[in-house]
C-alpha cells in the first residue's frame, strides 16, 4: 500500500515569534534551521536561513530590518568564497607583486580551508579557527597577517555592496588576531662592525651600495632602482622616486610619501658618480647606479651574497645582519644623534610619525634609558652608611696587690 499521509508544508510560523518560520519535521519538533522574509534594496522579497537558534534568527532579522532603515546597501549572494574570491582578484589593478601575495595567500591558505563556504554564512567564529590553525601549524604571525589582507578586502567589499552585513574580520577580539612577537628581532650594528663590514665589501660597487644602505636607510629595492639621473652632486642629494621590480624595470614607489630627497656623505656621491663612467652618459635616466656587467638591474639575491661574504670576512658576530637591518642600523644612529621624530620618519620614506615609532620603539626607550638621571638621583637614598667603630674601652684600673706581711 501506498502512504497516504499528507505531505508536510514547507514552512510552519513559529509561536510567538512572529515573522520566523521553520520546517515541519515527522516528529513535530520545532527546530533550526529558520527563515524569514525581508526585502533587498532593490524591493525583492528573499528568504533568509539561519542555522542556530530561535534567538539567532531573531537577531538576523532585526540587523536586516535595522540596515534597511539606515538605507544601506542589501543585496545578498549565494556565491561560494573561492567564487567570490577569483572574480574579485581578476579586476585587481595592482603592482605584479601584490597580485602575486594575493594569489599566494588565496591558494595557499584561505580557500582550502574556506573556500567551499557561501561568503555570507563565514562568520568571526570561523576567521578565529583559521588563524588558530594556522598558527598551529607552524606559521609565522607576520606570514598569518599578509594571508589575512586579501580575505579582509574581500569581505569589506562584498560589505560594501551589501552581499555581506559586514566583515567578520573587524570582529575579532585582540587575543585571536595574530601575534607578532615571533618576528626575528633586529641586528642593530654598531659603528665599528659597520667600518669593517665596509672595509670588507670585495668591489667598489658592493662597498658602495653597503655604505648608502647605512648612510641613508634605503629600502633595497630603492637603492637597486636609482639610475643617475637621481643622483644631485652638487649637493649631495639622492632622489628616492622609484624602486626596481622583480622583473628588472623601474617602477613607482607604492606611496607618495615613500618619494623623498635624502642628503648623503659628499665622498660617497663621488664614488658613486665613479661608479656609472665607464657605462655611458652621466644623465641618461635608464642608467641605473647599481648594474650587472650586461648593464640590467642588480638582482637582489646577488646584493644579499655580497652582503653575507662581507659579514663572514669582517667576522661580525652572530646573528647574520640583512640588508634591511642595515636601514634598521642607519634608523638607530639618527635616534642616537638626536634627529627629531619627524626628520627621521621623512628620511625613512614612513607615511606617518606613528609607524616610525610602533617600528623604532626599543630604540628610543634605550637612548631615554642612557640618559636618565633617575637612577643617580635614587643611589643616596639606599647608599648603606658605614658601620660606626665603637669607642675605645676605658683601662679598668689595677688593683694594688699588698706584699705579705713579714714575721706575721
Amino acid at each position: 500500500m501506498h502512504d497516504q499521509r499528507s505531505p508536510l508544508p514547507r514552512r510552519r510560523a513559529v509561536r510567538r515569534h512572529p515573522g520566523i518560520f521553520y520546517r515541519p519535521r515527522r516528529d513535530g519538533k520545532v527546530g533550526p534551521p529558520y527563515e524569514f522574509r525581508y526585502l533587498d534594496s532593490s524591493g525583492a522579497r528573499r528568504w533568509a536561513l539561519v542555522h542556530g537558534s530561535l534567538d539567532d534568527a531573531e537577531a538576523k532579522r532585526a540587523e536586516l530590518l535595522l540596515r534597511r532603515h539606515r538605507g544601506e546597501l542589501i543585496q545578498p549572494t549565494r556565491e561560494t568564497l573561492a567564487e567570490y574570491a577569483h572574480a574579485w582578484l581578476e579586476r585587481q589593478d595592482v603592482r605584479p607583486r601584490t597580485k602575486e601575495i594575493y594569489a599566494w595567500a588565496l591558494e595557499r591558505h584561505l580557500l582550502p580551508r574556506l573556500g567551499h563556504r557561501r561568503l555570507d554564512q563565514i562568520n568571526v567564529d570561523d576567521i578565529a579557527a583559521l588563524i588558530a590553525a594556522m598558527r598551529q601549524s607552524g606559521l609565522k604571525g607576520w606570514t598569518i597577517t599578509s594571508a589575512l589582507r586579501p580575505l579582509s578586502i574581500i569581505l569589506a567589499h562584498a560589505a560594501r555592496r551589501g552581499r555581506i552585513p559586514l566583515n567578520p574580520i573587524r570582529q575579532l577580539e585582540r587575543g585571536e588576531r595574530p601575534k607578532h612577537d615571533d618576528q626575528r628581532p633586529k641586528r642593530i650594528l654598531t659603528l665599528e662592525e659597520m667600518h669593517a663590514l665596509l672595509a670588507a665589501a670585495d668591489s667598489d660597487g658592493y662597498r658602495c651600495l653597503l655604505e648608502l644602505l647605512l648612510t641613508a636607510g634605503l629600502r633595497i629595492g630603492e637603492a637597486l632602482g636609482l639610475a643617475v639621473f637621481d643622483l644631485d652632486p652638487q649637493h649631495a642629494l639622492v632622489r628616492v622616486e622609484c624602486q626596481l621590480g622583480r622583473d628588472g624595470t623601474r617602477t613607482p614607489l607604492k606611496t607618495e610619501e615613500a618619494q623623498r630627497a635624502i642628503d648623503i656623505p659628499p665622498q660617497l656621491m663621488r664614488r658613486l658618480l665613479a661608479l656609472v663612467a665607464p657605462r655611458g652618459p652621466r644623465y641618461e635616466r635608464n642608467t641605473l647606479v647599481f648594474a650587472s656587467r650586461s648593464g640590467s638591474g642588480l638582482e637582489r639575491k646577488v646584493a644579499r651574497e655580497a652582503l653575507r661574504r662581507a659579514v663572514k670576512t669582517a667576522g661580525i658576530a652572530s646573528p647574520e645582519p640583512t640588508l634591511h637591518d642595515l636601514r634598521h642600523s642607519h634608523a638607530s644612529m639618527l635616534i642616537a644623534m638626536d634627529v627629531p621624530l619627524v626628520d627621521v620618519q621623512r628620511r625613512l620614506g614612513h607615511r606617518k610619525p606613528d609607524t616610525t615609532l610602533r617600528i623604532y620603539a626599543h630604540q628610543w626607550r634605550y637612548r631615554d634609558a642612557r640618559r636618565s638621571r633617575i637612577g643617580q638621583q635614587l643611589a643616596p637614598l639606599f647608599t648603606v652608611p658605614e658601620p660606626a667603630l665603637p669607642p675605645p674601652r676605658a683601662a679598668r684600673p689595677r688593683m694594688l696587690t699588698l706584699p705579705a706581711a713579714q714575721g706575721a
